[in-house]
């Protein structure tokens, strides 16, 4: 019995690492891909933030979404303000705020590695098929919410 436990355990060890070691090439994969066309990986991430939310992007939403700090994004913004890729206006609900609108440079520019990027994810889901793909969709939603099941009963 006490052997089982040990096996289990010792089980459990190696799914950790596997999975944590495939998370970490995943966004290795991603952080590569934009540096390869001149991004850095959080500047990619602001990118398709813009992307999917033309003009309703606020920075706070940025942070949010992506987990990043709010100096992270600020810099990424001004080097964006700087290319005059986007602009900034006052938010109508809330005036401390500020909408992060495309500027038609901005648009064409960012658009585009927005497209080379989903392209290269349709390659990805075309390759695994829909069976696989269903399944790799299901799998990652059930561990997500066995983990936060998991941190929320601890209480920690």
């Amino acid at each position: 019995r006490g052997r089982i436990l040990l096996e289990m355990i010792e089980q459990l060890k190696r799914y950790h690492a596997l999975y944590n070691a495939l998370w970490r090439e995943t966004n290795a994969i991603y952080e590569e891909w934009a540096k390869q066309r001149g991004w850095s990986y959080c500047e990619l991430l602001v990118i398709l933030s813009l992307v999917e939310n033309q003009d309703t992007c606020k920075q706070k939403d940025i942070c949010q979404l992506w987990q990043l700090p709010k100096q992270t994004v600020n810099t990424i913004l001004k080097k964006f303000l700087v290319h005059r890729w986007v602009e900034l206006a006052p938010c109508k609900e809330d005036h401390r705020n500020k909408v992060i609108h495309l500027t038609i440079t901005g648009k064409e520019t960012f658009e585009a590695v927005a497209s080379a990027l989903q392209h290269c994810e349709e390659i990805v889901w075309e390759r695994l098929g829909k069976d696989r793909a269903d399944t790799l969709i299901e799998n990652t939603k059930r561990y997500n919410q066995f983990f936060r099941e998991a941190g929320i009963d601890e209480n920690t």
